[in-house]
């Protein structure tokens, strides 16, 4: 009886521990296809964008899939860490294209890894907005700002503790640094802007 027990046990843990494996090799396939198609978005390149998306999209298609047999997976750190990339990289490329916030039933994901997606959000657009500057659009990065600030703001309205949304404060604390440092950058680039009109009138005037 005990020597059955043993073995029924055991057979069990090695189904964990295969299902383990599967479920973090496809995790990371998910989270590598989700940083590759944001790394594409800031260079401009759709094509790649469209095919890390859908690997992702199909990795986590596959994660729910294999996880059946044991629905707690779909709660663990590795599901969501996956859900949370590829919840940034659709996001990242809606609010760039078409300035318009996807929502968790849209993406298909838990309402905590698309608010943790949404916080590193910020550090994306940030990068966008000093493309933008760089780039000589200052009115475009202007526009990043201002989605920047509606991120927080959305995010500032989670005021719960640890045990409810393990995090959260920090990543509220992390939006705010990175939306003041953008604000610092962009008010540089609009003076320069200035400076830079008014040296080109003074110019003009002197050849009168």
């Amino acid at each position: 009886m005990t020597k059955e027990i043993v073995e029924r046990m055991r057979r069990h843990f090695d189904a964990q521990t295969e299902l383990r494996e599967r479920v973090l090799d496809l995790s990371r396939k998910v989270i590598r296809a989700s940083a590759r198609a944001i790394t594409a978005m800031h260079r401009g390149d759709s094509k790649t964008v469209k095919e890390m998306l859908t690997e992702a999209q199909a990795g986590l298609a596959e994660l729910k899939n294999v996880t059946k047999s044991d629905p707690l997976w779909m709660e663990s750190g590795a599901v969501y860490s996956a859900q949370q990339e590829y919840g940034e990289a659709m996001i990242v490329q809606e609010l760039i294209a078409r300035d318009r916030l996807l929502t968790p039933e849209k993406l298909k994901i838990p309402f905590q890894p698309y608010l943790n997606a949404l916080a590193d959000v910020a550090g994306e657009l940030r990068r966008r907005a000093l493309d933008l500057i760089r780039a000589d659009d200052v009115a475009g990065a202007e526009r990043m700002l201002k989605t920047m600030e509606d991120v927080h703001e959305l995010l500032m309205s989670f005021d719960y503790p640890d045990a409810i949304l393990p995090g959260m404060k920090r990543r509220q604390d992390m939006v705010r640094g990175v939306l003041e440092k953008t604000r610092g950058d962009l008010t540089t680039a609009l003076r320069q802007q200035k400076l830079e009109r008014a040296l080109e009138r003074a110019k003009k005037r002197s050849k009168r």
